[in-house]
């Protein structure tokens, strides 16, 4: 038992409050004794405990109301009542209203100690399921959409190997969403209920990464005053994503190597090998094969990390999504902000699909979020676009007149589609690849109508 679960008790006979707290101290916990109800609840409103323990009937407070008022400061509070024989079934409603047990006095030691561990394992479920629950709230929440054939061809890729136990390479200049990528393999597969366990190879100092990566024993070095689990250990049974695995060194290649290939490691300090069940999901911005053709990056751990390769083409290369992420990110941002914008004018919209965006989706993502905030009007305008600084108003192509050879064949074949599909939207959109959305913006950007001189 570990004294990082804290125990609350409140009883308003002194000797059992006593002996309890003597008791569970005794088995390895951390118990804090009360007499008085509300000075319990003052407790709990100011430390984390894991496990109430409340008598049902007390003079100020009795035990119905303290489970009541426990769970309003903490939800994920487990709730034992203890109780005398002739008030169980007061203990039995105390259940059925969110209690996890109850106890009859008296009861032995061991009585005691079953109920803590099975409110523990209890407790800790919950909090795994609410941690998952965030994991992919925060996974959908970075919004991987696809539009663009290219994009459909990777998304369409990582649902055929996320079910594998196969090591990935996720390929990507910056801000392309690689992360995103590793996250959708691993609540794809059959370790979603494992951790997926991330670190920036190119954000931690190099000097750091070791310890990182494979944890230390107390002593290994000046500092490492306790032990210290690595990331490697801590996804055990899940998933370790690697961002930039270009940038560790030979020696770490060579350590990291040997886990890919048996499982097996060493802490910092340590003789002991170590064991470990993960999927290594790896990931960079640059050119791995040169690395390798320059003896700074292994052949074999190159190949071994490569298993699968998945390659995210750059925004620019796909323009087709520009127009359903800007709208996604709009409506996220109004949300937070509190705003209501309806979309973008034609030319806001026209500076967004113009630009080259050598920050790609995040950059995208950062541009609307700083729209949403300038904007004054119920749309996103070329105004609230500009104050960024990257956009030059001449980059966008022109409307109506003077097209580029680009948006004239662009513009013919959408042409060309609507009048095979009798200018049904839907239709025409099915004949070109596109979604509703999309042609509809088209539409309105060519200013196409049926009947018209187009």
């Amino acid at each position: 038992m570990s004294l990082q679960h804290k125990i609350l008790i409140v009883d308003d006979e002194p000797d059992i409050v006593e002996v309890m707290v003597t008791r569970l101290e005794a088995m390895g916990f951390y118990a804090v004794g009360f007499t008085r109800a509300p000075k319990a609840l003052d407790a709990l409103r100011k430390e984390d405990f894991s496990v109430l323990i409340t008598d049902l009937k007390m003079p100020d407070m009795d035990g119905m109301e303290v489970l009541s008022e426990a769970k309003k400061i903490d939800p994920d509070i487990e709730v034992i009542i203890f109780t005398a024989y002739g008030s169980i079934e007061g203990a039995v409603q105390a259940i059925k209203e969110g209690a996890h047990d109850y106890l009859v006095k008296p009861f032995e030691p061991m009585e005691l100690a079953a109920k803590i561990e099975k409110a523990l394992e209890k407790r800790g479920l919950k909090q795994r399921v609410r941690y998952l629950e965030r994991e992919i709230d925060d996974s959908i929440g970075q919004h991987m959409y696809a539009e663009s054939p290219e994009m459909k061809k990777v998304i369409s890729l990582v649902h055929q190997v996320s079910g594998s136990d196969a090591t990935v390479l996720v390929l990507g200049e910056s801000g392309t969403g690689k992360e995103l990528i590793a996250r959708m393999l691993h609540y794809g597969s059959k370790r979603r209920d494992g951790k997926l366990v991330v670190m920036d190879c190119g954000a931690t100092p190099p000097t750091l990464i070791e310890a990182e990566l494979f944890g230390y024993q107390r002593g290994a070095y000046t500092g490492a005053v306790k032990d210290k689990k690595g990331i490697i250990e801590e996804a055990d049974g899940g998933t370790l994503f690697l961002d930039e695995i270009g940038n560790i060194s030979p020696e770490l290649q060579t350590r990291l190597l040997r886990v890919l290939e048996n499982g097996e490691f060493r802490r910092l300090g340590e003789l002991e090998q170590r064991h470990v069940d993960i999927r290594v999901i790896a990931a960079t911005n640059v050119d791995l094969r040169a690395k390798v053709d320059s003896g700074e990056f292994r052949e074999d751990l190159f190949y071994r990390l490569r298993v699968i390769t998945i390659t995210i083409p750059p925004l620019r290369e796909r323009r087709e999504d520009i127009v359903g992420l800007s709208q996604i990110f709009l409506s996220e941002f109004c949300e937070k902000a509190g705003k209501k914008v309806n979309g973008f004018t034609l030319e806001a919209m026209d500076l967004l699909l113009s630009h080259h965006w050598p920050g790609n989706v995040r950059e995208l993502k950062n541009i609307i979020q700083s729209a949403v905030v300038l904007c004054r009007g119920n749309v996103i305008t070329p105004e609230d676009i500009l104050p960024s600084g990257i956009f030059d108003r001449s980059a966008a192509p022109p409307s109506d007149e003077g097209l580029n050879p680009l948006e004239a064949h662009e513009k013919a074949m959408l042409i060309d589609a609507l009048k095979k599909s009798n200018w049904v939207q839907k239709d025409a959109a099915k004949i070109l690849g596109i979604s509703r959305r999309v042609m509809h913006y088209k539409i309105r950007k060519f200013n196409l109508m049926p009947g018209k001189e187009n």
